[in-house]
């Protein structure tokens, strides 16, 4: 069954959706955590501001924006509607919600078109660090999905292409022996099977400190883009995000050898 691209209607629909869940999130973790800052919870925590028309730059702005009346408006208003629904998630989700509808709407065409997070990507839906680690021999790398509306986990021929570019890169051009990553995927068991028994064996502990990036919040965007809401009704009925990242790394020589199996 062939798969359709999302579309700009469904588009406003994930950032209804997603900015919705965050402000349930929100003040969840305030309530929990009733010593950490409220505009901390909101600007390092959940990924709001950059969904919003008071963001002037592509999603991922290379400047610093709180410091814009809009936002410090918005801010202070957020936080006066806690205060009125005294740490009620849902109440405060709707409420927020209402509030920042508006600034949602006005963004989203501009955020829907936006291919510059893509173009940062050199090698398929792989993207590597500029520099090695501080260990000075590995280097990390980040992940995408760029087989829209399908899932890369589809394209096996892909993901080696990919992986292969990346421990070129990393041995030719940074004389790197191992390669690293810390997101959410590696507590998924299919995303660990890419790799080598080197990568399990060194798998980290979870990672609870939720911020507010993909390598927490990326499990929420499904294959085509669009709102996971089988993973947004798990973290509401938990509490807990259904997957939290880990870090782990391997040798490029185990994973040439894996990625031949695969």
């Amino acid at each position: 069954m062939s798969v359709t691209p999302k579309t700009l209607d469904e588009h406003l629909d994930y950032l209804f959706s997603i900015v919705r869940l965050k402000l349930w999130f929100l003040a969840r973790w305030q309530k929990e955590h009733p010593e950490e800052e409220f505009s901390s919870i909101l600007r390092n925590r959940v990924d709001i501001f950059r969904k919003t028309d008071i963001n002037p730059e592509a999603i991922t702005p290379r400047g610093s924006y709180y410091h814009l009346p809009a936002w410090l408006d918005l801010e202070n208003r957020l936080k006066d509607i806690y205060s009125m629904v005294r740490g009620d998630e849902k109440l405060f989700e709707e409420w927020g919600f209402d509030l920042l509808r508006p600034t949602l709407e006005k963004r989203c065409e501009r955020d829907f078109y936006d291919q510059s997070a893509a173009a940062a990507y050199q090698c398929g839906f792989l993207r590597h660090n500029l520099n090695l680690n501080i260990d000075g021999e590995t280097l990390g790398f980040h992940i995408r999905n760029d087989r829209r509306p399908n899932s890369f986990f589809d394209d096996i021929p892909h993901i080696k292409e990919c992986f292969l570019q990346l421990l070129d890169v990393a041995e030719n051009k940074f004389s790197a022996r191992c390669i690293s990553t810390n997101t959410w995927l590696n507590s998924v068991e299919k995303w660990l099977d890419l790799f080598p028994q080197e990568w399990r064996d060194n798998l980290g502990e979870i990672d609870t400190d939720v911020r507010w990036h993909y390598g927490f919040w990326g499990q929420f965007i499904n294959a085509r883009g669009a709102f996971n809401a089988k993973a947004g009704e798990k973290l509401r009925s938990t509490g807990k995000l259904p997957f939290y990242p880990r870090r782990s790394f391997c040798t490029i020589a185990a994973m040439r050898k894996h990625i031949e199996q695969l």
